[in-house]
C-alpha cells in the first residue's frame, strides 16, 4: 500500500485509507493510468456501492397484517425486570446518528463519519429508533436490552444514503472501540470487496455482526446480511405472519417484528416504524440481554437463542422465516425442566393436486417446553369441519406436521377460508402458554389471531 502511495503522489486523489484493511478509496479520471500505477503490485480492486437504508417503496404490505406496537416485550416472551439486561455489553449502532433521548439511560458514544446536519432538528432519526429497540427504557418504546453502551457510528447521511466504503470503515472502528455486537440496518444489493474484507475483521475477533435483509419483497437478501458469518434478519407482523415487503432467501437466519413498531426519534419523539431496519435491533437486544444474563459470548449468546425459536412458515428452516422467531423466555429457561408448553406454530394452506383437489392445510404443532409431550390432542377445524389428530410423542423444540385436506372449493371471494387449529396436553399436566394452543385465521383475508 506504500508503494502505491508513492506512486500515486501527485496523479491522483486519494479520497481515505483504512490501514485496518489495508484498503484505499482513490478517485481517478484515466482508468489506463491508475492500471499503471497498480502494475506489479499485488493488489485486488473493487467499486465503492451505495448502500443505504431500505424504505418499503417497492415490497409491500399485506391486507390484514397486525402492527406490534409496543408490545415487543411480550412478543419475546420476557417478564419482569429488566433493567440491568445488556449491563457490560457495547452494542455499535451504524446507522445515521443516534440522537439523545430520554429512553436511552445507558452510556451513549458517537463517532461522526458523516457530518451532522447543521440544522439538528433535520437529523434522520432513523438510527435513533434502532437504538431504542435495542436499549429503549421507555414504556412507550421499550428496548430490550436497556443496559448496553450504545456505540453510534454516523455512517449515513440525513437521506439515508451511505457507501460500501464507510461501512467497512465503521465496522473496523466499532470493532477497534471494543463493540460486541454491529447493528446495521441498512443493506446494498453490490457486493464490495472492502466491505467483505471489513466483515471477516469483526468476525475474526469475535464481533457479531446482525443485519436487515431488505425491504425489496425479492428472493434477494442485501448485504451486509447476505454474507455467511452475518445475522440476517428479515420481518413478520406481530402474529408471527411473513411480511410481504421482507426479502428472503437461503441466507435468512432469523425473523422478528418490523410492522407497526414503537420507537423513540429525534427531538425526543416517539414513532410507529416498519422495515427490517426494526427486526434486526430486536435481534441484537435479544441477544446482548442473554449476554448479560448468561453470563455468555455475542456468538454462545446468540447460539442459545437460536437453539430456542419459535417456529413459523413451512416447518423447520425455509427461505421466508430462517429458522424460526426469537423467544428470550425460552432461551432463559432453556436449561430448567418440569415445562410443558405445545404451541400452533403456524397454518398454511397448500396447494392442490390429484388427491386434494381443493387443496390441504398444514398445521405445525411445536413443543416449546422441556419436557416430552405424550398423546397431545391437536384438533384442526377447516371451512366448519373438524378432524382431531393425536401426537404420541413430541421431543422439546421438536416440530411436527398435521395434514387435513381441504372439503368444499373457496376463494377470496366467497370470503376466504376459515382454519382454527388447538392443541391440548394430557397427563394432567399444566401448559405454561395456553395463549399459544389455539390459532385462528381467513386464509385469503390475512387475518390471524
Amino acid at each position: 500500500m506504500e508503494r502505491f502511495l508513492e506512486r500515486a503522489e501527485g496523479k491522483l486523489r486519494i479520497l481515505s485509507r483504512l490501514d485496518a484493511l489495508r484498503a484505499l478509496r482513490v478517485g481517478f479520471v484515466d482508468r489506463v493510468a491508475l492500471a499503471g500505477l497498480l502494475e506489479s503490485l499485488t493488489t485486488t480492486e473493487s467499486f465503492v456501492f451505495p448502500v443505504a437504508i431500505p424504505d418499503l417503496s417497492e415490497g409491500g404490505v399485506q391486507a390484514g397484517a397486525v402492527a406490534l406496537g409496543g408490545a415487543v416485550l411480550e412478543w419475546l416472551g420476557i417478564e419482569g425486570e429488566r433493567t440491568d439486561w445488556g449491563s457490560g455489553v457495547r452494542v455499535a449502532v451504524l446507522d445515521t446518528g443516534v440522537s439523545p433521548n430520554e429512553t436511552l439511560r445507558g452510556e451513549l458514544r458517537s463517532l461522526e463519519l458523516v457530518a451532522l446536519p447543521k440544522n439538528i432538528s433535520e437529523w434522520n432519526g432513523h438510527g435513533t429508533a434502532v437504538a431504542s429497540l435495542i436499549a429503549g427504557s421507555d414504556p412507550l418504546t421499550p428496548g430490550v436490552a436497556p443496559g448496553v453502551d450504545i456505540l453510534s457510528i454516523r455512517v449515513a447521511n440525513d437521506s439515508g444514503v451511505s457507501d460500501s466504503f464507510l461501512l467497512a470503515e465503521g465496522i473496523v472502528k466499532a470493532v477497534d472501540a471494543g463493540a460486541k455486537i454491529i447493528n446495521i440496518s441498512m443493506g446494498s444489493f453490490g457486493d464490495s470487496g472492502v466491505m467483505r474484507d471489513a466483515v471477516a475483521y469483526a468476525n475474526e475477533r469475535g464481533v457479531l455482526m446482525v443485519a436487515a435483509v431488505g425491504n425489496n419483497g425479492i428472493e434477494r437478501v442485501t448485504y451486509p446480511a447476505a454474507y455467511g458469518s452475518v445475522i440476517a434478519v428479515g420481518a413478520v407482523d406481530a402474529m408471527g405472519m411473513h411480511m410481504e415487503f421482507s426479502n428472503f432467501g437461503s441466507a435468512v437466519d432469523l425473523v422478528a417484528p418490523g410492522y407497526g413498531v414503537n420507537a423513540a426519534w429525534s427531538n425526543d419523539e416517539a414513532v410507529r416504524v416498519s422495515g427490517t431496519s426494526f427486526s434486526a435491533p430486536i435481534v441484537t437486544g435479544a441477544v446482548a440481554a442473554l449476554m448479560s444474563e448468561k453470563s455468555l459470548s455475542s456468538r454462545q449468546a446468540y447460539e442459545l437463542l437460536m437453539a430456542n425459536l419459535n417456529d413459523g412458515g413451512a416447518a423447520g428452516s425455509d427461505a421466508q422465516y430462517g429458522g424460526g422467531m426469537p423467544d428470550v423466555g425460552r432461551a432463559l429457561q432453556s436449561g430448567e425442566s418440569g415445562i410443558y408448553d405445545a404451541a400452533i406454530a403456524s397454518q398454511r394452506v397448500l396447494a392442490a393436486d390429484a388427491s386434494n383437489p381443493n387443496g390441504q392445510v398444514e398445521v405445525v404443532v411445536q413443543n416449546r417446553g422441556t419436557e416430552m409431550l405424550v398423546n397431545t390432542a391437536v384438533k384442526v377445524s377447516v371451512g366448519g369441519m373438524s378432524t382431531t389428530s393425536n401426537l404420541s410423542t413430541l421431543a422439546p423444540n421438536a416440530v411436527t406436521t398435521v395434514r387435513v385436506p381441504v372439503h368444499q372449493d373457496w376463494n377470496e371471494a366467497t370470503g376466504g377460508l376459515r382454519i382454527e387449529s388447538n392443541t391440548q396436553v394430557s397427563g394432567g399436566v399444566v401448559d405454561i402458554k395456553p395463549s399459544n394452543d389455539r390459532r385462528i385465521e381467513i386464509h385469503g383475508q390475512g387475518r390471524s389471531n
